[in-house]
């Protein structure tokens, strides 16, 4: 049965938690939470997500489910920014590009980008059923087409390709994804998107293994998901499956304040060089 959003938001009020999700589903709160405080947490910025806020109270969330600190939730919207940037650049040298975004939570990418963008831009996403049921009663007039599938299944990004079309380019956005995916479920989805879109580039944000797999990030009490795989840079992430190349790494945690940038520096010297959190652009090339 579908979760309509007064249900929903009077699950918020008695505190028993109406969104129904749990585990990787529910880290989806933590970039929702920061995209709704946007202004307060990075008042110096332009970013706005005017949705974000009426869309987090009707989820019915819990404050221990949701990471409220400083830290984290500037982050995940310095990390919303610089997909967003990348997107938008994207966009605008391929103005009838397709944008998919796999593991799509409760984004509002294409709402907040629309402004700013072709309106022959395509945008498709896919995530778990009760994602894809949660936000279906959350967002109506929703831009993208969702659909329901795991990431790690084989043939997901092919069950797309027909929307898709011969000589569209494909952008695919995995944000607060690919971390949560063990090494086999990486490898899967890599090779998934090289096979049903010969031409797209990926945008996915990643953590150093030393950090993924220690199991002390806090994501972890307040939901149970665990960090499963990580990458050492643009180029380690690329390197996973033949058909990849590094474009660029974009930095995050330097945004945030001065103590995660000198952390993040001194991460760099004792890994020489790379990084602990960043968010890379890899494109397709022939294998």
């Amino acid at each position: 049965m579908s979760k309509s959003p007064e249900r929903s938001a009077a699950a918020a009020s008695d505190g028993s938690g109406g969104h129904g999700l749990s585990g990787v589903a529910m880290t989806l709160l933590t970039p929702l939470y920061g995209r709704a405080h946007a202004a307060e947490l990075l008042p110096g910025t332009a970013f706005r997500d005017p949705a974000a806020a009426s869309l987090l109270a009707a989820t019915g969330y819990r404050d221990p489910e949701v990471l409220t600190d400083r830290g984290n939730a500037a982050g995940s919207v310095h990390r919303a920014i610089v997909f967003d940037e990348l997107t938008a650049a994207f966009c605008r040298e391929h103005p009838d590009a397709v944008v998919v975004q796999a593991g799509i939570g409760l984004d509002t990418r294409a709402e907040r980008l629309a402004g700013a963008l072709p309106p022959t831009v395509t945008w498709l996403g896919v995530d778990v059923p009760d994602v894809v049921e949660l936000r279906a009663a959350l967002m109506p007039a929703d831009r993208t087409r969702v659909f329901a599938g795991s990431i790690t299944e084989p043939d997901w990004a092919r069950r797309l390709s027909p929307l898709v079309g011969e000589g569209r380019r494909v952008l695919v956005l995995t944000e607060g994804v690919l971390m949560y995916l063990d090494p086999a479920g990486l490898r899967a989805f890599l090779l998934s998107c090289r096979a049903a879109f010969p031409a797209a580039e990926l945008v996915a944000d990643y953590f150093h293994p030393k950090v993924a797999l220690s199991g002390r990030h806090p994501i972890v009490k307040a939901t149970g998901a665990r960090f499963r795989s990580g990458a050492r840079g643009g180029r380690g992430l690329a390197a996973v499956v033949p058909g990849w190349e590094r474009v660029s790494d974009h930095r995050v945690m330097e945004r945030i304040s001065l103590g995660h940038r000198a952390a993040a520096g001194t991460f760099r010297l004792l890994t020489l060089g790379a990084p602990l959190y960043a968010v890379a652009r890899l494109r397709a090339v022939a294998p």
